[in-house]
């Protein structure tokens, strides 16, 4: 598998969640109609009633999940659709920062035998690697904004022996993808309840809402392609980054 098998594995990973998603919800609303409302206030309900501990099981539940290669963005709709984006980007966040936790220390102390018998029969992720070791933190910021999953590169950077501290900094840069997760979570169960009300009650707030989707998953796309193109950059052969005379 080459770079570029990379970028496309986790892209094709990123837009089929977000379609499968997505679609089950407009079937949903297609099929229950304003009974579609009504199961989702019922839903809020029950998450809401166990209190503050349902935020910590969610976020535990997200690192766990998260360290077994489940799709980040599924968890993070998911967090947006249960608790609203405030609190589902905390549950994002705090489940994001736990599960790489998890994988660098299952990776540096366990793992790291097998982990570098894969990396020997995938080039890509050998160079990736390597290259991380030259540029540490700018590289880990850029390959966070890219569609590589998430556990993935948690597990080759803990690997590579990466400074821990520098490896939980970089995590910072999956906050536009939280976002964009969990404001997808939040905005789909906002519309689907909007079945349930009559059809003057959808405000000007819910096409705001629809563009404001459109806009961030637009803007995504650019800083995902941007950051790519920086990592191809950072790990191309040497030869190839020097200027031709």
């Amino acid at each position: 598998m080459n770079a570029k098998d990379l970028w496309r594995a986790g892209r094709i990973e990123t837009v089929l969640t977000y379609g499968l998603v997505g679609g089950a919800a407009i079937v949903a609303v297609v099929v229950l109609g304003e009974e579609a409302g009504r199961h989702i206030g019922a839903f809020e309900g029950w998450v809401a009633s166990p209190g503050p501990w349902a935020l910590v099981v969610a976020l535990l539940l997200y690192a766990l999940c998260s360290t077994v290669f489940v799709p980040d963005t599924l968890l993070g709709i998911f967090a947006g659709a249960s608790f609203g984006f405030g609190q589902g980007l905390l549950v994002a966040a705090g489940g994001s920062l736990a599960g790489a936790t998890l994988q660098y220390t299952l990776s540096r102390w366990l793992f790291k035998p097998a982990i570098d018998r894969a990396l020997a029969s995938r080039p890509s992720l050998a160079v990736i690697q390597a290259a991380v070791r030259r540029q540490e933190f700018k590289l880990q910021l850029l390959i966070r904004l890219t569609p590589i999953n998430r556990a993935l590169t948690s597990y080759v950077l803990g690997a590579a022996g990466v400074s821990f501290p520098r490896f939980l900094v970089a995590c910072i840069a999956l906050t536009p993808h939280l976002c964009l997760e969990v404001y997808f979570g939040y905005a789909g169960r906002h519309l689907a309840k909007t079945t349930s009300q009559p059809a003057h009650a959808v405000l000007l707030h819910d096409v705001a809402m629809v563009a404001g989707l459109v806009i961030a998953v637009a803007v995504m796309v650019v800083v995902s392609r941007t950051a790519r193109k920086a990592v191809d950059a950072a790990t191309a052969p040497a030869s190839a980054r020097a200027p031709t005379r």
